[in-house]
């Protein structure tokens, strides 16, 4: 008798616990009204923005970062996983307009090991004396980047797009990025461990969870202009993602409005930031003086001012302040040479840089979940904004 009763308090308990695991589900559930799409006003961008809650915010990266270990090194089967990973979640987005693409591509390592020889000559060669320690820190790194790059000649890259198509204005096509391949370097000597564990909450983690969530609302609205999410490979190994993707666009002589590239948008410590402030992160650009940039750069500040316009406007409790310094360590600096509108998104590199960048602890426990919540809804409210020319 005893054993029965306790067997039927054992599924009274199983049953409650699945009654709550239903009633948060339904809670978490959520969707976007025929009245919520007419976005007019602020408030419209500002309600579907905060359709996806900081929970599910943070769950979208736990989930990725945890699917994806040991690592997502070009080749690696933690690499094959974020594949898998981003395109199942894109191909389930299948709404009017919507569509998804693998896109396939023979990775240029030459190019990429030109990019780091050329690196190396004018921010070392040119300004660290040889004497210097940082020298042959340096020159390690740059001879070790080659020989990973060696090593993986013959691995294919995959870019994976998806795009949902402008209603009225389809032709106006704005791009926004993030790639999803991960990097270890010794912390001492930089040299690249391509078998080490590297889970990249951060670097490049957050990135890739504001694009998927973002995807979601994007999925359910009807927009005026055409909105082009893409994950981009090999990045981490000179860009060649983007390059890649780039060369397609020049090829097909497609115009964009412009490229917003996002990348750690996680990091964020008062103690540590030089300012001693939270929420005080960067959107970079190119830097007005250099005359060796191409075309764009007038493109560029025109481009960040409307999104950061909107941003501040949208979202007060965080601020992308404009850095014009042309910062090449990201997809972005691929739009920047042939000559199209890009800005980047990220950390604040220059007061705040997380110490963890390219190291075995970058974990999500690591970071600012209300910073990178205050990202996500800061760049997704600009993003909307522009598509519906509501803040110029």
């Amino acid at each position: 008798m005893k054993k029965k009763s306790r067997t039927l308090m054992m599924k009274d308990s199983l049953s409650k616990i699945a009654l709550i695991f239903l009633l948060v589900s339904q809670a978490n559930a959520w969707d976007i009204s025929p009245y919520e799409k007419k976005i007019k006003t602020t408030y419209n961008v500002t309600s579907v923005t905060e359709k996806i809650s900081r929970d599910e915010l943070e769950k979208n990266l736990r989930d990725f970062v945890a699917q994806t270990r040991p690592s997502r090194f070009v080749g690696t089967p933690g690499h094959q996983k974020a594949v898998d990973y981003i395109e199942k979640k894109l191909k389930e987005l299948k709404s009017a307009g919507a569509s998804y693409e693998r896109v396939e591509f023979v990775p240029d390592i030459a190019k990429a090991g030109e990019f780091y020889a050329e690196d190396f000559k004018k921010e070392v060669v040119a300004k660290i004396p040889k004497t210097d320690p940082n020298y042959d820190h340096w020159k390690g790194f740059t001879l070790s980047m080659m020989k990973t790059l060696d090593s993986v000649k013959g691995v294919k890259g995959y870019n994976l797009i998806w795009e949902k198509k402008g209603t009225t204005k389809p032709e106006e096509v704005i791009v926004i990025g993030a790639n999803y391949d991960t990097l270890l370097n010794d912390p001492k000597t930089m040299v690249v461990d391509t078998k080490g564990a590297m889970p990249g909450a951060d670097n490049n983690g957050t990135g890739v969870a504001v694009l998927l969530s973002m995807a979601q609302i994007l999925n359910k609205l009807d927009l005026p202009k055409t909105v082009r999410l893409v994950f981009f490979d090999f990045e981490e190994l000179g860009f060649l993602g983007s390059r890649d993707y780039v060369a397609s666009l020049k090829s097909k002589n497609e115009k964009i409005a412009g490229y917003i590239n996002l990348v750690m948008l996680g990091h964020d410590s008062k103690r540590d930031d030089k300012e001693k402030k939270n929420n005080n992160m960067k959107v970079y650009l190119r830097n007005p003086n250099d005359k060796n940039a191409p075309q764009g750069i007038d493109e560029d500040l025109k481009l960040v001012t409307m999104l950061t316009n909107a941003g501040k406007k949208l979202y007060s409790t965080i601020e992308f302040k404009p850095e014009a310094n042309s910062m090449n360590s990201s997809s972005h600096i691929s739009f920047w040479e042939a000559g199209y509108p890009a800005v980047c998104f990220s950390q604040n590199w220059e007061s705040d840089f997380n110490p963890r960048f390219h190291t075995s602890n970058d974990f999500v426990e690591t970071l600012n979940i209300n910073t990178y919540t205050n990202a996500f809804r800061y760049i997704t409210g600009a993003l909307i904004a522009w598509n519906y020319d509501i803040v110029k």
